[in-house]
């Protein structure tokens, strides 16, 4: 006969954080740099590598933080994803 007592209780498996890690690592180097890269523009235009892209630092630096933005989203779409459900 089987003993009642002896059964292991339903645990949901611990969810990894790693996956998630990488995401906000991103989000906010890409934020960090791309707001250093217009700062820096501001400050010294005549930098070698900014000096040679002129006004197009500006498309360079917003375009950083749109892809920090970018990040944000798979970020918030994958801890949505990754909740534990309610029964």
């Amino acid at each position: 006969m089987s003993d009642p007592y002896s059964r292991t209780p339903d645990v949901p498996p611990r969810r990894s954080t790693r996956s998630v890690r990488w995401a906000a690592l991103a989000m906010a180097a890409s934020w960090i740099i791309g707001v250093l890269w217009i700062v820096m523009y501001y400050l010294d235009p005549a930098l070698p590598v900014l000096g040679d892209l002129g006004n197009w630092n500006l498309l360079a630096g917003f375009g950083l933080l749109l892809l920090g933005a970018v990040f944000g989203v798979i970020l918030l779409v994958v801890l949505v994803v990754s909740a534990p459900r309610r029964p």
